[in-house]
């Protein structure tokens, strides 16, 4: 008898995270991090990490922001936190969190007065499930979508100010000046008008060109004095 071999697609995936065993869901979750994540580090060697911020929910405290391997292989979960006084994240192994786990409150001294630097992290098991449920919605048609289309999005910026990055070549630290205002100028339009960036990649290129030479003066200049207030740039193209 042939034996057939199942295609692991973003559907075969989907479907064991949104109505299968959660065991068997946190057994593919590093399969899915390697196919559907990213980096963390520039020096990874593969895809090692999920970020799910926008598919999770914020519970009082902190959040589980997504899922990560170590360098050794080890499955772990992103937790961000807020405190009294500041906010940061800590990771804590999918192992032990399966049944839930309360993670010890940490405080400093101020000055004045001990501060939380977090409180009590009270995870429960419902929450680590509905975050590991939440990797179905990460996974979706239109999700995968909107993950790509962003992705071009930001390849093309890139390339947009490699382009004019090329323009300082050569020069000498008083024409810098000027360069930085043109290039700042170019990221003000972009920022701007964001449906500039599905333009095609020449048209871009023309758009930062003009943009940059209309700014490319010293601050004096784009000033009208020395002590004039803010720059004032032209973001005509």
């Amino acid at each position: 008898m042939e034996k057939t071999t199942t295609k692991k697609t973003a559907k075969y995936y989907r479907d064991i995270f949104t109505s299968g065993n959660i065991s068997t869901a946190i057994s593919v979750l590093p399969e899915v991090i390697k196919k559907f994540g990213n980096k963390r580090w520039s020096t990874s060697k593969h895809n090692d990490r999920l970020y799910l911020k926008n598919y999770t929910e914020f519970e009082w405290n902190h959040q589980i922001e997504g899922f990560f391997l170590t360098d050794k292989g080890k499955l772990c979960a992103d937790i961000y936190w807020q405190g009294d006084s500041t906010d940061g994240s800590t990771s804590e192994y999918v192992n032990d969190l399966i049944y839930g786990k309360t993670i010890p409150a940490e405080h400093e001294w101020l000055g004045d007065r001990t501060y939380y630097t977090h409180s009590d992290l009270r995870i429960s098991r419902e929450e680590f499930e509905n975050a590991i449920r939440a990797i179905g919605k990460f996974l979706a048609p239109d999700a995968i979508k909107a993950r790509k289309a962003a992705a071009e999005r930001a390849e093309k910026s890139d390339k947009v100010y490699e382009h004019i990055d090329a323009k300082k070549k050569d020069l000498d630290r008083w024409e810098m000046e000027g360069f930085w205002n043109g290039r700042i100028a170019v990221q003000k339009v972009l920022e701007n008008d964001k449906t500039l960036i599905d333009k095609p990649l020449n048209e871009l290129f023309a758009i930062a060109d003009k943009v940059w030479e209309n700014n490319n003066k010293s601050d004096y200049s784009l000033r009208g004095g020395w002590y004039n207030g803010e720059k004032k740039y032209n973001l005509a193209y």
